[in-house]
């Protein structure tokens, strides 16, 4: 039970985490307080619409943390059968 709380716990962190990068991408925005709020309208290079560009990247990690979980829990499995067939 320890093993898999081991797992799982941390798997679940870093997924919270790597969800959580473009919430944390840096912001153009002014101070509340600046009185010299403009009404420009910023558009990334090549944007033709669609949802918000946030600067984040996050689909690479993603796919890094699901192959990371999967190698992972293969080496635990087959450790688990390697001492199985170990044991007198």
């Amino acid at each position: 039970m320890i093993r898999k709380l081991g797992l799982l716990v941390p798997s679940a962190i870093c997924l919270v985490v790597l969800w959580a990068v473009p919430a944390l991408a840096g912001s153009e925005l002014p101070p509340p307080n600046d009185p010299n709020v403009r009404g420009l309208v910023v558009h990334p290079p090549g944007a033709t619409g669609g949802i918000a560009f946030t600067g984040g990247n996050v689909r690479m990690w993603m796919v890094l943390a699901v192959g990371l979980l999967v190698i992972g829990a293969a080496l635990l499995i087959a450790g688990r059968r390697r001492r199985a067939n170990a044991a007198p």
